[in-house]
This record gives C-alpha cells, structure tokens and sequence, in this order.
C-alpha cells in the first residue's frame, strides 16, 4: 500500500484472495461464487459449517442400505448433508437437547427430507440401540463455550463403541482440547499384555491397512497425506475403535480435527 498507493476496499473488492499458511504447506485460493459454499437454501437454522458437515460425509464410507446414526445432531447439519448426497440409507439424528431437536426438524422439512431423517431424544452416553447395530456413525463432538464435556468424551466413544458393527465407521470432529486429552491416551481402553504391547496388535494392523483407494485419496498432495500421517501417529486406539484418517480444519476462528475411525473386533460391551 505504502509502495503502490494501493487501497482496499474490504466491503466491495474486486478480487478477493484467501491465503492459508501452516508449518507444512500453504494453500492460495481466489473464490469462484460470490455466495460462500456453506450457504445452503435448504438449511433455515445454521449449526456445523455445511461443507466441513459434507466432508465428514464423504470420507464415511456411506453406502446403500447403511443405518448412519449421529447421536449428537445438533440442528442436523449433517446428515443432511449425507442424505442429499446418499439418498437410499437408513438416518438417525439424536440429541438430548429439545431446542437443538426443534431446530433439526425444521431444518428437515426446509429441505424435504422428514421421511428421510429420524429424530430422537435420548443422551448419547445411554442409546436405545442393541450392541453392533450402526453401521456409521458421524458426528461432531460438542465444544466451545457453550458446551463443555470434560471428560465426557471417554463415556461418549464408550457408547459409540459399543453400538457399532465390527468394521464399522465413525467420523468425529474433535475440538484441539478433545485431540490433546485421546492422543494423551485418557481414553485408551485397549488391555496390554504381558509385554506391555496390545492383546489384540493383529486386528490393528490389519484394520490400519485400507482394502481400496478411493477417487478422493488418489489426489490428496504428499504434503497432506504427510500431515495426515503426523496426526494419526500421535492418536492412540481407543478400545477396538483404530485410527485410519485424520485432517485438520478450520472452523474460522479456531481450527478442529475430523477423525475417521475403524471397529477393529468387537469390544465384548
């Protein structure tokens, strides 16, 4: 500016560029749309960032005939993201919280889909549902100021364990606090044997080693995947839940982790 004599004009700028720097790469974008991707016509009561809700979605391995479940649905952002995307699923969205449930609901119906999407009120530490019932499971673990777990999250993947299939899928968005207090290893439930090591370092391992590279894997940058090995490295296994992928995102003004995590054997809960 100083140089140049250049002014910007931040409410209506001729060309708007987004600059992204981190330790590992950098990322230069100019916008396409005026609108911001994450607007959605369909969605009346915004909660979770559309497009983080889509690409929670789209790494879940959501497939026809599938039971998805978010037990913490919040105003149900995301499975309606999953739903306009893989139609032909079975869709549950539960929350303990009525005002939360209320807006889920006229999301729905904003977007046409109330027969597509099942609400329930119930807490996500006591679900309704046999042991090894879900098949997916995606959800966004409640953080901020206006929700506090603590240690909660413990008695949070307990329940989500529990009430999934073997070789099942969970896709989590954890805050940094949440992140710190797994890869410290508080919720690390896996027994070790006599040597110190996993009892069960087999199913592990062969959980670790995808069956198939997908499209969207295939293109990911080696600095990416580079990150995304850094992050899974620091998490332990919690139980028969195993770490496959991790990114990191931004949420604007602070940054979250989408964790997808594989049932490795069946946790016997």
């Amino acid at each position: 500016m100083k140089q140049f004599g250049w002014k910007a004009d931040l409410r209506n700028p001729n060309l708007e560029i987004f600059i992204h720097l981190s330790d590992i790469y950098s990322v230069v974008g100019i916008p396409v749309f005026r609108v911001p991707l994450a607007s959605r016509a369909y969605i009346r009561t915004t909660g979770l960032r559309s497009t983080i809700a889509w690409a929670m979605a789209s790494v879940a391995e959501i497939k026809a005939g599938m039971f998805v479940l978010d037990p913490m649905c919040g105003f149900g952002t995301i499975l309606l993201e999953a739903a306009k995307e893989w139609p032909d699923v079975y869709y549950v969205a539960a929350d303990v919280s009525t005002s939360q449930l209320l807006g889920a609901s006229d999301n729905l119906k904003a977007a046409g889909l109330k027969d597509k999407i099942e609400l329930l009120k119930v807490s996500v530490i006591e679900l309704p549902l046999p042991s090894e019932s879900v098949d997916v499971i995606i959800s966004d673990i409640p953080f901020g100021k206006k929700f506090k777990l603590g240690k909660d999250i413990r008695s949070i993947l307990q329940e989500l364990e529990r009430v999934l299939r073997v070789g099942g899928t969970v896709v989590l968005l954890l805050s940094e606090a949440h992140h710190r207090r797994l890869k410290d290893g508080e919720g690390r439930s896996i027994p070790l044997n006599s040597k110190g090591g996993h009892t069960d370092e087999l199913g592990v391992a062969k959980c670790l080693i995808p069956e198939e590279k997908t499209g969207i894997a295939k293109t990911v940058s080696p600095s990416l995947e580079s990150s995304n090995q850094e992050c899974l490295d620091k998490m332990p296994p919690f139980g028969s839940l195993v770490p496959m992928e991790c990114y990191k995102v931004s949420l604007g003004k602070t940054d979250a982790f989408i964790y997808k995590y594989k049932k490795s054997h069946s946790s016997g809960l």
